[in-house]
């Protein structure tokens, strides 16, 4: 067992220097592994057979180990872990004197074991979801999804039921060094704590700011889980209130899906939700991918850029004006509200006439009619298009 020869040596000099007694334990093949004297670190202690092929306390006198090499009179007694003896304690001295020892410090090594076990279990078992979760999320560069497969053997998980991802979005952790920083642990605990209601719920980061669950859903769950989304908002601010962690908490989901394909298009919606939801200007902390708040933001991201070839001319004429920011400026304002020229001057802060000027000379140098709705929609989808794809802003001189 390679735990128990990395904790070995630490145990015995803790134990020793804390009780000013002499030490060792040997492994299931009777070497030494963990010694108070290290000269006798990896040497056979004879005796140790006898200890665990017994599987009991056995007395050593100092007549006794007269005759043997490297045995020491005192108390040798078997370590257990998951019922079996993996090796042997040695307390060296006159039996009498270090009896009083034997339990104490025998109980402390199973009980270490024990934990240093469940915790290595426990990274263990984060970084296979880890590296699953990587892989999932990136189905699509997959053509051979058995590795997926492999992966849900190991961590128990199955995807033959209703799934729904979730992305928590904690932009105030920008900074955290790492998984194993306290504070990510913690919330980690929390994060577990409130959305997994199923052993096969997963909970993973993503990267140093976002936390992904792959989380069991019935048909008709969505109302409740965005209940439990809004809850959980408040509880994760609080956390970070008390941890003098300052910023927001956004929670955004996908639709549920069965298959492995489908927790990968999950996903990608709450990707996307998550994207527009943090792009808007919006109060709301949590974004279902279906959510008409920024349905028309995904719309605008999803549709292909080459789109904009069929307005090239058009929109060269707008960008090339010389005042073209305001005339775009102008539009998009008007397109935002409902396309109503009295409430578009209002949020501006310019008069009616103006605003009517400079929708004429965008109709001048577009050839769109500004009181058609079709028309204007068009070039609105086109301009808020070109206005987040840098790779389209005209540059003096060039095309776009």
């Amino acid at each position: 067992m390679k735990l128990f020869e990395q904790v070995a040596q630490p145990l015995v000099e803790q134990a020793s220097s804390l009780l000013g007694i002499s030490l060792s334990i040997t492994d299931e093949k009777g070497i030494i592994i963990g010694s108070d004297n290290k000269d006798r670190i990896g040497t056979l202690h004879p005796v140790s057979s006898r200890v665990i092929e017994e599987g009991r306390e056995v007395v050593f006198t100092k007549e006794q180990v007269d005759n043997m090499e490297n045995v020491l009179p005192g108390i040798a007694a078997p370590i257990c872990f998951d019922h079996k003896v993996i090796g042997v304690l040695g307390i060296v001295g006159e039996p009498e004197s270090v009896r009083k020892y034997v339990k104490f410090i025998h109980s402390h090594i199973e009980m270490f074991l024990r934990e240093s076990f469940r915790t290595e279990s426990e990274l263990v078992q984060m970084k296979t979801t880890e590296l699953f979760v990587q892989h999932l999320i990136h189905y699509e560069d997959w053509k051979d999804t058995s590795k997926l497969e492999e992966y849900c053997q190991l961590l128990g998980v199955h995807f033959n039921r209703l799934r729904v991802c979730l992305l928590i979005h904690f932009p105030v952790l920008q900074e955290s060094s790492s998984q194993a920083d306290p504070l990510q642990t913690q919330l980690q605990s929390l994060i577990g704590y409130l959305f997994r209601e199923s052993n096969e719920d997963i909970v993973c980061p993503v990267n140093q700011e976002q936390w992904v669950v792959f989380k069991i859903i019935d048909s008709k769950g969505e109302p409740k889980l965005r209940r439990t989304c809004e809850s959980a908002i408040g509880k994760l601010t609080a956390f970070l209130d008390r941890e003098g962690v300052r910023g927001r908490v956004t929670i955004a989901y996908g639709k549920s899906y069965m298959g492995l394909e489908g927790a990968a298009r999950s996903y990608q919606q709450a990707k996307k939700a998550i994207m527009a939801g943090l792009r808007s200007d919006s109060e709301e902390s949590v974004y279902s991918f279906d959510s008409w708040s920024i349905l028309p933001d995904i719309f605008l991201e999803d549709i292909d850029l080459r789109f904009l070839e069929l307005f090239a001319d058009d929109i060269r004429n707008i960008w090339e004006f010389p005042e073209s920011d305001m005339l775009i400026e102008t539009f998009i304002a008007y397109c935002e509200s409902s396309m109503n020229v009295s409430k578009a001057a209002r949020n501006l802060y310019i008069h009616r006439n103006t605003l009517m000027y400079r929708l004429n000379k965008i109709s001048e140098l577009s050839r769109i009619d500004p009181q058609s709705f079709e028309q204007c929609i068009v070039l609105y989808i086109a301009l808020k298009k070109k206005e987040r794809n840098p790779l389209f802003m005209k540059v003096s001189g060039k095309n776009y």
